[in-house]
This record gives structure tokens, sequence and C-alpha cells, in this order.
């Protein structure tokens, strides 16, 4: 396969390293990834501004692309850029920090699979359930023995948002997304400036979404859409006339 590797850490970050050596050992990879961090980011695009582009050399396993933009830019430029490749897939990650039930609205980790997804292309996006000291050569062991059934799985229609333990893990789950909830707070960090900072809620929806899953030590897969239409109420407003 040729795989296009992205993420939202920067493109010298640990887990993307990690990633794009794991999958270069059998496929063709090209990496495309920000300058520096855009967590958080979210599937926000560089408009109405110049946007950096050039390849930078990292290593002789395959070829890497800088750029001023978001996740989401990497993938809307590859796709549109590199006309003599023909992107069978598009790995994300490995993420810094766990994208679990509502982390996932935020996340530019995923946002760049689903950017993929509007143009025909599947996508997994991949994260380490650490927000530091993350052990990124467990999950490359873990994805050495998953990742063919992953792309199995996988499909153009929706991005599969992997979490993976920091260390040893108690099995793969195929889990729906719970709510992730934080102890927001604003910090004064300077005149007229504040910091958001918070810490992880333990409130789960129940013991088998993803959150709970995942702080109970699984690997979880959780299929995620683009299209955010809430068909059930749809349906169920079809006879309401304004």
């Amino acid at each position: 396969m040729t795989i296009l590797v992205v993420n939202d850490d920067g493109i010298y970050s640990e887990g993307i390293k990690a990633l794009a050596d794991f999958l270069s050992e059998k496929h063709r990879v090209i990496v495309v990834a920000p300058d520096g961090n855009r967590s958080a980011f979210s599937h926000s695009l560089s408009i109405f501004k110049d946007t950096i582009f050039k390849e930078v050399k990292i290593t002789d396993k395959y070829r890497t692309f800088l750029t001023s933009g978001t996740p989401a830019d990497c993938v809307k430029f590859a796709l549109h850029k590199f006309n003599d490749y023909k992107f069978d897939l598009i790995c994300s990650g490995i993420n810094y920090g766990h994208n679990l039930g509502s982390d996932t609205v935020y996340s530019g980790t995923i946002s760049a699979c689903l950017e993929g997804n509007f143009f025909g292309v599947p996508g997994i996006a991949f994260s380490n359930f650490a927000h530091k000291n993350c052990n990124f050569s467990q999950n490359i062991e873990v994805l050495s023995r998953i990742f063919d059934k992953l792309v199995a799985i996988s499909s153009k229609d929706y991005t599969l948002n992997v979490n993976l333990p920091n260390g040893q893990e108690k099995g793969v789950r195929l889990a729906p997304l719970g709510v992730h909830l934080y102890s927001d707070n604003y910090v004064l960090t300077g005149e007229d400036t504040y910091q958001l900072v918070g810490d992880p809620l333990e409130e789960f929806n129940d013991e088998n979404c993803d959150v709970a899953l995942a702080h109970n030590g699984y690997v979880t897969v959780t299929p995620i859409l683009y299209n955010r239409t809430a068909t059930k109420i749809l349906d169920k407003l079809k006879d309401f006339k304004f």
C-alpha cells in the first residue's frame, strides 16, 4: 500500500517517527506534518493566508514534508498536489495523549483522517493514552499484531479511532464513544492573558464505552463519521411543519 502519514504533534514528534518507521517496513510511506504542535486544531484549514510546504530530510526510509498549516491542511495538500501517488490509506499519529469520547471533537489527529474520507481514502487515527513518557515502542508491538486487521475493517466511509494503552494492553475492543469531561479552569498567566488547564474527570457513560475501556487498559477502536447528521432525530421530525 501507499500510505500518507500525518499528525498534529508536529513533524519531529517521536510518535509520528515510530508510526512511519513501522509502516515503511512493508509499505510505501509519505509523511506530511505540521512544523510544530497543532493539538486541538480540530478540522481547521489555513485559508486567506500563505502556507509553507517543503520537503525536509529526516530519514532515507521515506520522504518527509513539512507545512506551516494544520493537520487537515497536510492531507488536503497531499491529496491535491501529489498527483503521482495514489494513497490507499491515511494513518495519523501516534498522538501524545488519548482521543476519547468528546476529545474527538477537538482532535487534529482524527480530523486529518476525516479529511481523507472526504476524498474517498480510508483513515486510521492512533493515540497513546498518556500525555507524557509515552511508550511508543510498546504501541508498535501492539500494531504489529493488529494493523492488518484494522486495515481489513477500514473504509473510505469512516475513520477508525484507535486508542493505545501506554504499556501492556488487556485486549482490543470495538467501542462507542463516551463522554470525556475535564475540570476546565482558565488560569491567569499575565495581564489579560489566560491559559486553559484541566484534568480528566472520571465520568463514563457505561463500562463498554471507549473512555471506560481505555482507562481500564484496553485498546479501543471506534469508527467515526464525518457526516454529523442526527439521522434518528431527522426521521423523528420528518412530519414537523414550520
